[in-house]
């Protein structure tokens, strides 16, 4: 399920967007009429995007500044909701949300990328080990080196694929 989408705007501008967002995205929200009670909801759970009305926004930068540093991984649109329509407002949400979809699936490759090649290093140094102790190994130590060695070489392969 995704996080909630937060409005921090004027009850009145809020309530006809948190409808429409509902009607048309199907994605809920929460609304917190100024930027105190937005801050405290920020604090208290996780959120997919937060929507800033530009007149709270504008009227004290430095709260605002802390409510963008509260944020986390939420984008925040400030949007002037006195101008903007329902329609234009779904519009840019929905674009909003599809770049950090995107933004999360291109960190998620990354991070997946760095772990294979960090484990495939790790799994070359552990393999060449294993043969040269195979290598010199008496008797009694082959048959555990050797089961070794094919477990190594099998998360090798299984890395490759």
């Amino acid at each position: 399920m995704q996080s909630p989408i937060l409005l921090i705007a004027p009850e009145a501008a809020s309530i006809v967007i948190t409808d429409a967002l509902c009607h048309e995205l199907n994605l809920p929200s929460v609304r917190a009429s100024n930027r105190r009670t937005g801050l405290a909801a920020l604090r208290r759970g996780e959120y997919s995007l937060v929507l800033l009305d530009e007149g709270l926004a504008e009227a004290n930068p430095v709260a605002t500044d802390i409510l963008f540093q509260n944020a986390g991984t939420a984008p925040v649109l400030e949007i002037n909701f006195a101008r903007s329509g329902p329609a234009r407002i779904v519009r840019q949400v929905r674009s909003a949300l599809h770049r950090r979809a995107q933004d999360q699936a291109r960190a998620r490759a990354a991070a997946t990328a760095s772990l294979q090649s960090e484990l495939r290093a790790s799994l070359s140094g552990l393999l060449l080990e294993s043969e040269l102790a195979l290598r010199e190994a008496g008797p009694e130590q082959v048959p555990k080196l050797r089961h070794l060695v094919r477990l190594a070489d099998d998360l090798r392969n299984r890395l490759r694929a």
